[in-house]
């Protein structure tokens, strides 16, 4: 049985080792394996893991997003061999790292899937930061729009009032994923280990959470307009902090999966750069159950998720989370996979990478 991965990211002093021991001192009765990475050349983390049983392997000098990333293979490897060992195992990447980059072995590589199974990313922001963060670099865009779960961190720091408004600023900028609040003092650490990233194995298919902005927070903007007279409206919402925006779109016509497929990985290949995140629930006409569509990096993938229940709305949820997107573009893009003609039988689609 594959073994289950936490990737733990966020940006530099978010607290990312304090809520590492928390987890570890959490569960004494779980076998954890931990890859410590560190970006300068001498390694300091590791020697402020508390549980002295822990299988730890420290990878300093670089990014396992980037440079180090062949070693995560071979790290990867010798855990296989060494399975017996270990329950689970947690990555903690450094403060700048690109948590996509991690992920691709564990989503990508058929050797890897065999062996580990992705169950969550969690992204850790610092209350008191994560607003300019956002706004000066890239690498804390690029942790939230990829994390399943984000904690934000030091909320005894900061006002409550501001604490509601950032919320809702982070469940508009990455509408499929939990937000959490807590301080290293009282961390939700049973909510957060209880929760999985949505794949196409749950039941239960992430529903988007686009919520208005907030009085308080000016940088945030949400619109909400109809597109159509259907029986459900279509909808679009706009969240934008500096030059980060994230776009939700839903809507009620049927979509044709092969042309969203092909017409968003063209838009990944040459505006790519500009794009953090892609995620989206299709719903075609010709098949029983819905689609999960998302990216890593410029990489598009298709995975079957749960059947749509008798009755059940057949709505699809797109989210774009990039720089500075204009939201009439990805709706005409979108309008292009509307599907011509419903009752055609289901066409073949394209093989993906697993995800």
């Amino acid at each position: 049985m594959a073994k289950d991965v936490t990737l733990l990211t966020g940006f530099l002093g978010a607290g990312k080792t304090t809520l590492l021991n928390a987890l570890l001192g959490d569960r004494p009765q779980t076998r954890f394996a931990l890859i410590e990475n560190e970006f300068g050349e001498e390694g300091i983390d590791g020697g402020l893991v508390v549980r002295p049983d822990i299988d730890m392997v420290e990878l300093s000098n670089g990014c396992l997003c980037c440079s180090l990333r062949n070693d995560l293979l071979d790290v990867l490897e010798a855990l296989q061999d060494r399975r017996d060992s270990f329950d689970e195992l947690i990555i903690e990447t450094t403060g700048i790292a690109d948590p996509a980059g991690v992920a691709v072995p564990f989503l990508m590589l058929p050797r890897v899937l065999r062996d580990f199974h992705l169950k969550r990313v969690i992204c850790l922001v610092d209350a008191e930061l994560i607003e300019d963060q956002l706004r000066d670099t890239e690498e804390a865009i690029g942790q939230i729009s990829f994390s399943d779960i984000i904690l934000i961190n030091k909320t005894d720091r900061v006002s409550n009032a501001y604490l509601n408004t950032l919320q809702d600023l982070l469940r508009g900028l990455n509408p499929f994923a939990h937000v959490l609040v807590g301080h290293k003092d009282n961390y939700p650490v049973r909510e957060l280990m209880a929760l999985e990233r949505d794949t196409a194995e749950t039941a239960s298919v992430a529903t988007l959470r686009p919520l208005p902005a907030q009085p308080g927070m000016s940088p945030v903007h949400a619109t909400t307009q109809p597109h159509s007279v259907v029986t459900f409206p279509n909808k679009h919402h706009h969240h934008a902090h500096s030059n980060l925006v994230s776009l939700s779109f839903r809507f009620a016509e049927p979509i044709d999966l092969t042309q969203i497929y092909h017409r968003l990985t063209t838009l990944l290949l040459f505006e790519g750069k500009d794009i953090y995140r892609i995620k989206g629930i299709i719903a075609d006409p010709t098949r029983k159950e819905r689609w999960i569509v998302q990216s890593v990096g410029r990489t598009l993938t298709l995975t079957e998720g749960a059947d749509w229940q008798p009755g059940e709305p057949r709505i699809s949820r797109v989210v774009f989370i990039g720089k500075l997107l204009k939201p009439a573009g990805f709706e005409k893009l979108l309008r292009h996979c509307f599907a011509k003609d419903p009752q055609r039988p289901a066409s073949r689609l394209p093989p993906t990478p697993n995800l």
